[in-house]
Formats: structure tokens, sequence, C-alpha cells
């Protein structure tokens, strides 16, 4: 009877083990670097049985048993592949894939030889270390500041120049949705987080100049910025005594991805180290959230969503600074009252629908709307003194105010509030005509809105008498439409050699235009080995004004401003080389830049103030060295270095060719890190920025723009950092706990940012120098989970 029980029993066990589902779950890289892929395909031959992979690689297949299978695996960008496989399976299955070498691609922060032959002129960023670097607020854009040819000489801003352009002129997408700036913002302090979230973001790629037909139109830089799919739970909690932040990422149900994260802003205890001494209260917070769900293995929906609270109030009590030279010192005192207000709440949604129409056609649909509210409000005068100080230093008045220049107040009002919204759709295709021809094509279709009041006024008093130098009270309104189309062609010549050339026509209704913008790019590989890369790119690139553009000083729109274009010419050479076994490459770029016509501006701290009644053409032309590698293993140091020319020739002012606002002749930029021989998680981090003065004139002046140059900025951030791994049961989940001393200013210097225009009571003009944070220390501490 026993028997009997015993061979029931074992046929049960059989057919549930017959009957039951077998998981498979698989990681899809690069044959040469192990990296991960997304959007891969993989098929079983002879079932409906097919999968596709997440941006960390990993795809996931449930077959009716064990047995053989025919896997097929496909990518637009990587060689097909087949691969039998057997069950059960108990480990995870990884495919490799060789590289098609079809997107061409250039200059990688931390790339291999193939990915540097698919996207021309986009450098690979990794987001990761911008937590680990010596930064205020930990903003992605120190990161970016320390490539060639980018600038930014404000350690309170997000905002940065490339290459002579200015802030405005820069693309910034994330998943695909066009990023906008705050308008009224004039203070690096006033201007709160910018958008990129660094601790949601797994993948950058910047260009500054020279980028493809895809792409949208600006004159200096472009920035695609993708965030994660997180299939497990991770997360982090950033606490430091400038601000804190957290994020959170999972897998919702079995085809979902969420990741969200909240940052908060608080730099009072920073401004307490500027010249102006006041009661600072700022607030600044950032929520966003990202989703992802794949409707099946083809379809997939992204959605974006992001909002800002932005709020910066301070109440001024007095400057003090001095400026000149040990043999004429003069000094400038203000004492304020009243207080300075700005608001502005920022919304931003966006929804991108990606099909994978078959293995050589996959198309993408983004729907975007951004809105912005912003408010300035101002009500502070401020009693000034302009003195000599006493520089004998035997002199029992040393170091005081020995005689009065000037006296005076100066009074600024402001009740300005602003609205926009943008709305936008967007089409991006991509067909693989065969393994070397790929044809990219689409279209986009932005609706814009802004309403306008402003009411504002100043005036100085200078020894009893008024001048009322700014008077404006205007409403304005302006709707825009905006059409854009592309087609572009990536071929591979050979081998070493490939070609993208391509065309954009557009139309803006606020200028009335069809322009039509072709680019094309040349990239060789100058050594068999493929180390060596040589790309030359050509193309016109162009930019409608958009709202600042053609506003003038007085408020008053010019209805008359067409757009800006430029002539990009870009020469690039890579090479990659191993020293002490180790991976290094040198990069060098060689630029110009022709503009065909400009709208002249001058810079307000980091607000552009456009004069569109003016017309100018110009050039900016440079070269760039950018030298990186593990100095120190497993830990990515680099050196830039850029020269600069760029002038413009405003029509009329008889003045000929001037530098533009942004002609920094030198900048020079150091990231290194290192850790103790005996202690790998006790690290240090050094980011080192030099540059050579700025331009600068009086304001309203247009015999003066730029006639005087400003000092250079100077600036060293030193980083400490210990990472504890974590073992505490009652911490379960919990990977490491990671803790940093910032020593920012190092040095100590008193970078200057702008400068405030004084008239004594003979009619001589004094430029005061408004200074930037002093030294300051930094604590912050990392929870990984």
């Amino acid at each position: 009877m026993v028997k009997y029980y015993l061979s029931f029993l074992l046929l049960l066990i059989a057919g549930i083990a017959v009957g039951q589902k077998v998981q498979l779950v698989g990681k899809v890289m690069t044959k040469n670097d192990q990296l991960a892929i997304g959007e891969v395909l993989v098929q079983v031959e002879n079932y409906t049985l097919n999968s596709v992979s997440n941006s960390e690689g990993i795809f996931n297949l449930e077959f009716p048993g064990t047995g053989s299978y025919n896997l097929l695996i496909s990518h637009v960008s990587f060689l097909n592949e087949q691969l039998t496989i057997e069950g059960p399976f108990t480990d995870t299955l990884r495919i490799y894939l060789a590289e098609e070498r079809l997107y061409l691609k250039t200059v990688d922060v931390k790339a291999d030889k193939t990915d540097r032959l698919t996207e021309v002129n986009l450098q690979k960023l990794t987001p990761v270390s911008v937590n680990e670097m010596a930064t205020p607020f930990n903003e992605f854009s120190q990161l970016l500041n320390t490539l060639p040819g980018v600038v930014s000489n404000n350690e309170l801003s997000s905002s940065y120049t490339v290459r002579g352009g200015n802030f405005d002129e820069n693309l910034i997408y994330v998943n695909g949705i066009e990023i906008y700036r705050p308008f009224l913002v004039r203070a690096g302090q006033q201007e709160g987080l910018s958008f990129i979230n660094p601790d949601l973001v797994s993948s950058v790629n910047f260009s500054a100049g020279g980028w493809e037909s895809k792409y949208g139109d600006k004159l200096s830089s472009n920035l695609l910025v993708e965030y994660k799919e997180i299939d497990t739970l991770e997360g982090n909690i950033n606490i430091g005594l400038l601000g804190a932040s957290a994020y959170v990422g999972t897998k919702v149900g079995k085809r979902g991805n969420l990741i969200a994260g909240i940052r908060y802003k608080n730099a009072r205890y920073l401004f307490n180290t500027f010249e102006t001494s006041g009661n600072y209260l700022p607030r600044f917070v950032d929520f966003q959230a990202y989703y992802k769900l794949k409707l099946n293995n083809r379809t997939s929906i992204d959605i974006l969503a992001a909002s800002a609270f932005n709020d910066y109030l301070v109440y001024p009590a007095t400057t003090e600074t001095d400026f000149g030279n040990f043999q004429q010192k003069l000094r400038f005192l203000v004492v304020y009252d009243g207080a300075e207000s700005l608001s502005y709440r920022t919304g931003q949604v966006g929804v991108r629908l990606k099909h994978l129409f078959s293995t050589q056609f996959k198309s993408a649909i983004t729907v975007s709307a951004f809105n912005t509210a912003e408010y300035e409000y101002n009500n502070t005068e401020g009693f000034y003194r302009l003195c000599d100080v006493d520089r004998d230093i035997n002199s029992d008045t040393f170091d005081e105010c020995i005689s009065q220049r000037g006296v005076g107040s100066d009074f600024r009002y402001a009740r300005n509030i602003l609205t926009a919204s943008v709305i936008q759709l967007v089409n991006r295709n991509d067909y693989q005509v065969n393994a070397k021809n790929l044809l990219s094509f689409g279209v986009s279709i932005k609706s814009q809105s802004i309403s306008d009041l402003i009411n504002e006024y100043s005036f100085i008093d200078s020894s009893d008498f008024v001048t009322v130098n700014n008077v404006v009270n205007r409403e304005n309104k302006l709707t825009a439409e905006f059409v854009d189309t592309y087609v572009q062609h990536e071929m591979e010549v050979n081998n070493r050699t490939f070609i993208n050339y391509g065309l954009r026509l557009s139309y803006g209704s606020n200028t009335e235009e069809w322009l039509l913008s072709p680019r094309f790019t040349i990239n060789r590989s100058v050594f068999s080995d493929l180390s060596g890369q040589l790309s030359f790119s050509a193309g016109i690139y162009r930019q409608y004004p958009f709202y600042r553009e053609l506003r003038d000083v007085s408020g008053q729109l010019n209805s008359d401003v067409k757009s800006q274009n430029a002539l990009h010419l870009v020469t690039s050479y890579t090479k990659d080389f191993s020293l002490r076994q180790r991976p290094f490459t040198f990069t060098t770029s060689a630029y110009y830049k022709h503009y065909f016509h400009l709208i002249p501006y001058d810079v307000e701290n980091v607000r552009i103030r456009y004069r569109p009644e003016l017309s100018a053409t110009g050039y900016a032309t440079g070269v760039d060295f950018r030298f990186s590698g593990e100095f120190i293993p497993d830990m990515e140091s680099w050196f830039s270095l850029g020269l600069l020319s760029t002038k413009e020739d405003v029509v009329g002012d008889g003045r000929g060719l001037i530098r533009r606002p942004s002609d920094q002749r030198i900048t020079a930029s150091i990231f290194f890190q290192d850790h103790f021989i005996n202690d790998p998680s006790l690290k240090v981090s050094l980011k080192l920025q030099i540059g050579s003065g700025l331009p600068f004139g009086p304001p309203n002046s247009l015999k003066g723009r730029n006639i005087f140059t400003g000092e250079w900025y100077r600036r060293m951030d030193v980083g400490f950092s210990k990472e504890f791994e974590i073992e505490w049961q009652h911490l379960k989940g919990v990977e490491s706990f990671w803790l940093g001393i910032d020593v920012l200013n190092v040095l100590g210097v008193s970078n200057t940012i702008s400068y405030s225009w004084v008239e004594d009571v003979n009619g001589q003009n004094f430029a005061v120098p408004n200074s930037l944070s002093a030294r300051f220390l930094n604590l912050k501490g990392i929870l990984k989970f």
C-alpha cells in the first residue's frame, strides 16, 4: 500500500513540475566594456514570447517549462545575435552585443572607443560624481563648469555660458522635454535650484557646438539628460548645512518603474558671508517624479512631472566695500531700509510614448507643458557714502575714512508679475535602412504665451540733486507658435569613417521667418585600433527671439527683431592611451562661430538685458584642451583649458569690433580625486576654477559698453568624505552612510560678480565691485539604501 502511495506522490510531483512555468532573468551588455544596453528586443523563436531590456539592460522571460529555446536578440545600434539556452535557469543570463557604430560619437569623459563613434560632439558625463564633488548645493552645472569651453563665474547659480554665448543660448532636454530658465531672476542667490536633479539621472550627454540636425536650434550648446528606471528599491537621504535632498526608486507592479526626488535648499548661512549684511530668508523646494510603464514588449509610456517653489526674501542692513589699490583705497558704505522679495512657481509635465514597430523602425511622441508665475517685489532705499581711506600705517586714522567724496541715496521700487506657459508636441523617428545606414526624421510644434506686468522705478539723490534713472509702467502680452522639422542620414563609409548630415526647417510666427539649417559631420579613425578620432562639423544654428530678446530696457517690445543666426565650424581630435596600465584620454577642439545677426545684451549678475533696438554681427573663436584619466586607480580626474575670443560689431555705434560680455579669454579648471592608501573609503576631491576678467562698462552708455576689464575669477573647493558600511540588523536594507566635509572657497578670494556705479561730488564715476560668497565650511551626510 505504501508503495502505491509513493508512486502516486511521485507522479503528482512530476505533473506539477511539468506544469510549472520557468522564469529567466537576463542582462544585455556591450561586448567591449560591459555597459548595460536598454531597448533590446529579446524574442523566443517559434513562441509568442518576447521582452525588452530596461535602462539597466535587464529583461525577464517566462517559459512554459524546462527545455531548449532559441533566443533572437536585436537592437537598432548593435549587431543581431542568436543564442540557444537550456532550462532550468538558476543564474542571470548575460548577453553581449557588438556595436554597429552607426550613431557617431566623440569626446567621452569616460567612454570606450566604440561609444565615441556614435554621437558626434557629445560628451558623456557621469552624474554620480556630483554628490562627491565639493560644491555648495550639489548642482549638476558644477560638473559642467569643469568642461573646457563652459564658464560660470558664480557658484550660487546654475547658469552657464558656452564658447562665448550667453545664459539663454543653451538647449536643455530631460527625457525629451525642453527645460526653461526663470525670467525675472537678477542675481545668483535668487535663482533657487536648477531643474536637473542629479539623484535621478542615469545618463547625460553634452555638446558645446556642432551637434546633429535632430536636436533643436540654439546658438551655443545642447544638454541631453535621461532619468533612471529602477527595478529594485533604492534611494538615499542627503542632509547638509545648506539644504537637504532625498529620493526613492522602485518597481511598480510587473511593468512599471517609479523614481521620485525632493530637494530643499537653504543658503541662509552662506549668504551671511556676503558683504551685504542683513536678514536673509531664502526657501527653495523642488519635487520631481518619473514613471515608466511598459504596456507591452514594444510600447512604453514615460511620465515626468516637476514643480518648484522658490522664495527669496532679504531685509538688507549694510554693505561695506573697499576697492582701489594700496596707494588710493576707497570705501563704499551703504545703509539700507526696506526689503526685496522674489517668488516664482514653476511646473512642468511631459508624457512620452515610445513604440518599436520592428527591429528596424522605432518612433516616439512627446507632449509637454511648462508654466511659470514669477513675482518680483522691491522697496528698498540705500543711503550711501563714498570716502577715501587713510593708507598711512603710521597715522592714528589708518584704515579709516579721512575725506568724503560723495553721499546720497538710491531708491528702488518694483512690483513686477510675469506668467508664461509653453505647450509642445514632438515626434522623433529612427529607421535602420541596413547595417550601415540610419535615417532619422521628426517634427515638433510649440506654442508659447507670456503676460508681463512691469511697474518699477528708481532714482538717485546725490548732494540734494535727484536723478530719476528708470521708470517703467507697462503690460506686455505675447503669443507665438513655432514649427520645426528635420531629417538626417548617418552612414558608415567604412569601418573607420562615418558621416552624418541633415537638414532642419523651421517657422516662427513672432518673426514670420522660414529658416533652413543644414548640418554636416565627418568622423575618421586615425589609427586602426580606433584609439584616435578626428572629426569635423559644420552647420547653421538659429535662435528665434523668445521674450526677453524682444523687450528693451524700457519694457517695450520690439516687433522688428529677427532670429539670431550662427555658423559653427568645429574640429576635434581625441586620443585614448594607457599609462601605468590605466586609461587616459586627451581631447582638443578648435572652433569658429560666425554670427550673421546678433541682439546685443548686457549682463546684470545672471540676468540678461537685451538691446533689441540694436543689431550686430560678430564671431567667437577658440581652442579647448582636456586631459582626463585615472591618475588614481578607479578614480577619474581631469584638467581643462580654454582659450577664447568673442567680439561683436554693433551697427551705428562707430566703434567697430568690441568685446562681448562673455569674452573670457582664458579659463582653466581641475577636478582631482584621491583616497588614502590604507583606507580607500576615505576620499578627498579638489575643484579649481580660474578665469580671466570679463568686460564691463557704465550702464546705459552705448559708447562705454565693455570698455573695462574686471578681475580674474579664482576659486578652489576641497571636499573630504568617509563612507561607512552599515551592518546593523535594525537598519536592514541600508547599504552605507557617507559623511562629507567641504571647505568652499578655500583661498578666501573675494570674487566679483558685478559692479555698481557711483558718482562723486566732482562728477567722476566709480565702479564699486559686488562680491560673491567668502570661505565657508559645509557639512553633509548621505544615507544610501
